[in-house]
């Protein structure tokens, strides 16, 4: 009998084991579906970028009081004349007047013949008005060249051009601005501000408003007057001017170019497509910080921007400048670009960070080994000291040439050093640890071993060979995606 009843009690045992094994194999699979249910990742269609998910590197364990680039003299403000754009800008307007108005100036005039502040700059880097020229002469060289590329190219150039549209075409968004700041950036700033509860709950607001319309990174930085050009300002024209009392903070904001045309860079690549994106975001933000009433600017590159990009998003805690003089960040490598916007809403500031790029880029170098222009330094330590601040020193000039002289160069330009840089990797679990280990290692081995494997399995074509015949070959850093392979689609 008692045999018996240990055999139903054995029975009976198992059967609530399995019933309980059931309702908890159950509960679990429903709790793992309620919490994928509850995850906006798992949404059809749902980016993990409008959420801040992109910006996923954990920074706190490397956050300093101090930024790390190096000052070592006396600091002044950018004047606009030292932006390449900017320069080369008013030299155009000199010498290409539009419709049928007289030039103003030509080469054979000399330097001494041109306005100020051209006249006094290019006297003091004589070298940089060849570069010009050179730049010119091959730019209308290849326009002549051009139908010799457009089939090949038929579908990166249109790519680019549609990219292109809201920076170049009418209308564009946001407007520009009219006046000076003190009436253009509060112009329809709405009258009425709720008070804050704290500058943290400012940023972090503000961050999520602008991670939802669609920045990959944002940081907050207090307005650097060092970092505020110099005698232009957008709205009022070539003036000398105080930096803005309202200009308090900055929201810098920052996108990758499309991942397969920038490593197929320079034939496939381009600027647009990220300062597209960075227009209509920071126009957005600017328009969103104003109806909530405060005043707001959007400083968005190639040509719509007060203050130096870089330099701003160190101070946000976004990255490193790198030897090649871009932004390094840990997400997005030297593939990452910037826009801001400036506001006087009481915001709590990022702290920089140092995740060890300098040190890197001083044994890399494979962002100088692979410029077309040679632009960039091959020194192991920054040797150059631009405005009282150090950093490697690069050539815009032979930059600007290079850009002029690949054989898409049609409205787009040359972008290697970003393509090539080993931090601009998409991520998978090599790049993920090395992410994590590398600035951690005091040794430097890591990175060194790194590198090395870097050289090894990556294919580098070298400098000239980006060039169009005879100079070099079109090659790209790596293959075009299909769709912009002209050839894949239509017959040529």
């Amino acid at each position: 009998m008692d045999e018996d009843n240990n055999k139903f009690n054995r029975r009976n045992f198992i059967k609530t084991a399995g019933l309980a094994s059931g309702v908890i194999a159950l509960a679990g699979a429903a709790g793992a579906g309620l919490a994928a249910g509850s995850n906006k990742d798992s949404y059809t269609g749902w980016g993990r970028t409008a959420y801040g998910e992109d910006q996923f590197f954990n920074r706190k364990p490397f956050l300093v009081d101090t930024p790390t680039y190096d000052k070592v003299g006396e600091t002044r403000r950018i004047a606009f004349i030292e932006d390449l754009f900017k320069r080369n800008g008013e030299l155009s307007r000199l010498l290409f007047p539009r419709g049928d108005e007289t030039p103003l100036w030509s080469f054979d005039e000399g330097v001494e013949k041109l306005p100020e502040p051209l006249k006094t700059y290019y006297l003091e880097h004589p070298d940089a008005l060849g570069e010009f020229r050179k730049a010119i002469e091959k730019s209308q060289e290849q326009a002549g060249t051009w139908d010799k590329y457009k089939h090949k190219y038929l579908l990166a150039d249109a790519w680019s051009t549609a990219h292109a549209s809201p920076i170049g075409g009418q209308g564009a968004f946001p407007p520009q601005p009219h006046g000076n700041p003190e009436e253009s950036d509060f112009r329809g700033v709405n009258e009425e501000t709720l008070p804050l509860k704290s500058p943290a709950h400012g940023s972090s607001l503000i961050k999520q408003i602008a991670y939802s319309f669609g920045a990959s990174l944002v940081g907050i930085a207090k307005v650097k007057e060092d970092w505020v050009y110099q005698g232009y300002m957008r709205g009022v024209g070539k003036i000398d001017f105080e930096v803005p009392e309202h200009w308090k903070y900055a929201v810098v904001i920052a996108v990758p170019h499309e991942w397969d045309s920038m490593y197929a860079n320079p034939t496939y690549g381009t600027s647009y497509d990220a300062y597209s994106k960075l227009r209509f975001i920071a126009g957005k933000l600017e328009v969103f910080l104003k109806e909530i009433g405060y005043a707001a600017r959007s400083h968005v590159p190639p040509t719509s921007y007060e203050i130096a990009m870089p330099p701003l998003a160190i101070d946000a805690g976004l990255g490193e400048q790198g030897r090649h003089g871009v932004l390094v960040t840990p997400e997005l490598g030297a593939n990452t670009r910037l826009a801001a916007v400036t506001t006087n809403m009481l915001l709590e500031p990022d702290k920089p960070i140092d995740i060890g790029i300098k040190e890197f880029c001083s044994k890399c170098k494979i962002c100088a080994e692979e410029c077309p222009s040679g632009a960039i330094s091959f020194t192991d330590k920054p040797e150059n000291v631009i405005r009282g601040y150090q950093r490697w020193n690069i050539n815009q000039d032979k930059c600007f040439t290079i850009w002029n002289s690949v054989a898409t160069s049609h409205a787009r330009g040359c972008r290697v050093c970003l393509a090539v840089c080993p931090y601009s990797r998409k991520n998978n679990w090599i790049h993920k640890i090395v992410r994590e280990v590398d600035p951690r290692d005091p040794t430097g081995l890591f990175s060194s071993a790194m590198l090395a494997m870097q050289k090894k399995f990556f294919t580098y074509p070298g400098g000239q060979e980006y060039l169009p015949a005879p100079d070099g070959n079109n090659k790209t850093f790596g293959e075009a995606p299909d769709w912009l392979m002209t050839e894949e689609w239509f017959n040529i």
